[in-house]
């Protein structure tokens, strides 16, 4: 450090709390060039323009504790730290030519050393050391539980203001006190500014712009420090707040990034239970469901969630991915345990809950959820179930779009047949409904007609003009159907089997028909697109979400 008197120091630092105890006036013109700290046992500093402070313990006892320095052949300059010293006489006897300096009340040693070597900083110097310091204690806070909370409490006890963080809507997430929350926001708002002076109402302050990590150009809201301080903010405080804010931008960019890689674990795990094939017991998937919250001995069902076929015209467009993130923040909202994943461009979700709970929960968040639909698949007891459940509520799903009413339906509401399907499972249904349309599986015409025939509950007119075709054309490729199949579609059995039929054909590979007149192989053909792609505002891009309802081979 620059030398600078003994005397100036004391007088810039410690005016009102130093006490000389030995020596005299003349030797407080001495040079000080630096400080340090000395402890019992430590070795003794040389250099005698070094100011030694040494903490001490009080009478009785000050001169056995600092024995070691008195003992020194040159002059040295002490600082004692410590309770108070009334008897300075055995002191000032043995203290011979070295100048001690008492300074009264409880003084951290510390502080004394930090104050020292401030003393002679320029103001940029300081200034750019105290923002440093500033900057450790507030990141520190990252490691908290809470690290938004605990950077809003460390930037109050620094700024002496109210501390508000709000959200781009307005509303208050974190506060440290009282404040015009409304006002506050209605001032900031105003501007795009990623910083702005606030002076509303007799509230004083600065408020910093909060960036989305998970939008480019987007935000979160606004880190606020305010005070009813006339000289409030300073330059120092508007740094405090500007750091605080990049703060909290890494904590929310933190907890989006820990939050994705759980949510993608519990995605894969979902996954690999979806597409497991029956067996008795797969004890790792098991151990590795438990391990994310999930147990069987509760009430364990699957929920496949998709976009309406029509929906308002008010709601905006959303992707598969965007909704399954607006459930999985409604179910953690909800306190329900749950693993989500987007599945053949579906959200299907493994709940800990009961259907009526879940009911519940879409209700409550209405607004969020307007337009969709829900199926609810069985309860589950054990890993090997959780691909029947999918299953159930899949064909949950698949009535709803048939029967045109109704936004939830689960595997108790299911009728008998239904019911029968489900039971039997998909894989043997497959297998069941390639040997009975066999004949037909590569005439996609004869297809087209029976789909069209069942969605518009077999009324000729009504298919017939969805197939922009004349009526009898129809009646036409339906009777083909009849002498391929030997069957009569008056006959409800018949009725029944090519409808069952159709839907095992859908759920299983989910293949494209082939073009008119070219040739393929027997295997599964379907045209319904509100199964393999759902024709909503939530649709994605063929393929998107990964993964397919396992089926044989044809």
């Amino acid at each position: 450090m620059p030398p600078r008197t003994l005397r100036s120091l004391l007088a810039s630092q410690f005016a009102r709390d130093a006490r000389q105890l030995t020596g005299g006036p003349a030797d407080l013109d001495r040079l000080v060039r630096g400080v340090t700290l000395w402890l019992s046992g430590v070795e003794v500093p040389q250099d005698p323009d070094v100011v030694v402070v040494c903490p001490v313990g009080g009478e009785p006892g000050t001169v056995e504790q600092i024995d070691s320095l008195l003992r020194q052949p040159h002059s040295l300059m002490l600082l004692l730290t410590g309770p108070g010293i009334t008897d300075t006489a055995q002191l000032s006897a043995v203290a011979g030519k070295h100048v001690v300096i008492h300074l009264d009340g409880d003084v951290n040693p510390a502080e004394v050393i930090l104050a020292i070597t401030r003393a002679d900083q320029g103001p940029e110097e300081a200034a750019g050391r105290r923002l440093a310091s500033l900057q450790r204690s507030l990141s520190q806070s990252l490691s908290e539980a809470d690290p938004i909370q605990a950077i809003t409490n460390r930037l109050r006890q620094v700024c002496n203001a109210t501390i508000a963080l709000v959200d781009r809507n307005g509303r208050p997430v974190q506060t440290t006190g009282p404040a015009p929350i409304a006002l506050l926001f209605g001032e900031v708002s105003r501007t795009s500014a990623e910083s702005q002076m606030v002076d509303v109402d007799g509230w004083h302050g600065v408020a910093a712009r909060v960036s989305d990590p998970g939008e480019a150009r987007g935000h979160l809201g606004w880190l606020v420090a305010v005070s009813r301080r006339m000289d409030f903010p300073d330059a120092y405080v508007t740094s405090a707040v500007h750091m605080a804010a990049t703060l909290v931008e890494a904590a929310q960019r933190m907890a989006a990034t820990a939050q994705g890689q759980e949510r993608a674990v519990r995605a894969a795990v979902l996954q690999e239970a979806l597409a497991l094939r029956r067996e008795p017991h797969v004890p790792e998937l098991a151990g590795r469901i438990s391990s994310l919250g999930l147990a069987f001995s509760e009430e364990l069902r699957v929920a496949v969630v998709q976009g309406a076929r029509r929906a308002p015209p008010s709601q905006p467009r959303a992707s598969v991915h965007e909704l399954a993130d607006g459930l999985s923040q409604a179910l953690r909202a909800h306190d329900i345990v749950h693993l989500d994943t987007v599945h053949d461009g579906t959200v299907v979700l493994l709940l800990q809950c009961s259907t009526a709970t879940f009911r519940r929960t879409l209700v409550a968040e209405k607004p969020r959820f307007p337009a969709v639909l829900v199926g609810v698949g069985r309860q589950v007891g054990g890993v090997a179930e959780i691909a029947d459940s999918h299953n159930d509520a899949l064909l949950a799903l698949r009535s709803l779009r048939h029967a045109g009413r109704g936004r939830f339906r689960t595997f108790e509401d299911f009728d008998l047949a239904t019911r029968l399907f489900a039971d039997v499972g998909i894989d043997k249904m497959v297998l069941w409904a390639q040997d009975f349309l066999g004949p037909v599986l590569t005439r996609a015409t004869l297809i087209e007609g029976l789909r069209a025939f069942f969605e518009h509950n077999q009324n000729i007119n009504a298919a017939s003009e969805s197939l922009s075709i004349h009526h009898n054309s129809l009646r036409y490729r339906l009777s083909k159907v009849e002498q391929a199949l030997d069957i009569n579609l008056h006959d409800p059995g018949a009725v029944a089997a090519v409808y069952l039929g159709l839907i095992a054909l859908d759920l299983g590979q989910r293949r494209v028909p082939p073009s008119r007149g070219q040739a393929s192989t027997r295997g599964p053909v379907t045209t319904d697109e509100s199964v393999s792609t759902p024709a909503t505002e939530f649709a994605p891009p063929r393929g998107a979400g990964g993964g397919a309802v396992p089926g044989p081979n044809p």
